[in-house]
C-alpha cells in the first residue's frame, strides 16, 4: 500500500540516504556538501530551512519531494519551490512520484499557496511528459545560479 506523509525528525536519516543515492544516481555526489547533522537542523530544527514528505511502500521508504517556502511577488501570495524529487528505483512506476507531487499540491493549498515552482532537465522527456500529463505547465526559462561561497568579498 502506497501512502505519503509529512517527514519527521525520526526519518532524517533515511530522507539523508535518499538524497544522496539521488546524488549518485546523478553522478553528482562530489557536489553534496551537507552531512546528516546539518541536514537535521535544517529541516527538523527549531528554524527549519527546507521540509519534505516521504512516500512509502508497504511501510518501506520509497522516496521524497523536498521543499522550501517562498513568495510569488507578482502573484502576491506563498509558493513552494521543490527542491528534489525522488523514487528509489525499485519503486519507480508505481505511482509514487505521482502520489508524492499530488500530495504535496494538497500541502500548497492547505497553506495558501498559489503555486509549486520546480526544475527539469531539458532533455529529461519522459519527465517533462510526466509533469505534463499531471498538468504542470514546463517553460522554456534559462537557469542561473551565482555561487555565493565562490565570490570573493567587496
Amino acid at each position: 500500500m502506497l501512502s505519503c506523509r509529512q517527514a519527521r525528525l525520526e526519518d532524517a536519516e533515511t530522507l539523508f540516504a535518499m538524497v544522496r543515492e539521488l546524488a549518485a544516481h546523478e553522478d553528482s555526489l562530489a557536489a553534496l556538501h551537507t552531512d546528516l547533522q546539518r541536514f537535521r537542523q535544517d529541516g527538523f530544527g527549531p528554524q527549519a530551512r527546507f521540509a519534505a514528505v516521504l512516500a512509502e511502500v508497504d511501510g518501506q521508504p520509497a522516496g521524497y519531494i523536498s521543499y522550501t517556502h517562498a513568495y510569488a511577488i507578482w502573484r502576491g501570495a506563498a509558493s513552494l519551490n521543490v527542491d528534489d524529487i525522488y523514487v528509489r528505483a525499485a519503486f519507480r512506476r508505481q505511482g509514487v512520484g505521482e502520489a508524492l507531487l499530488r500530495r504535496l499540491r494538497d500541502v500548497a493549498a492547505r497553506d495558501g499557496a498559489c503555486r509549486l515552482r520546480w526544475e527539469v532537465n531539458v532533455h529529461n522527456a519522459g519527465a517533462i511528459r510526466f509533469y505534463e500529463r499531471l498538468g504542470a505547465v514546463v517553460t522554456p526559462k534559462g537557469l542561473c545560479r551565482w555561487e555565493i561561497a565562490d565570490l570573493e568579498p567587496g
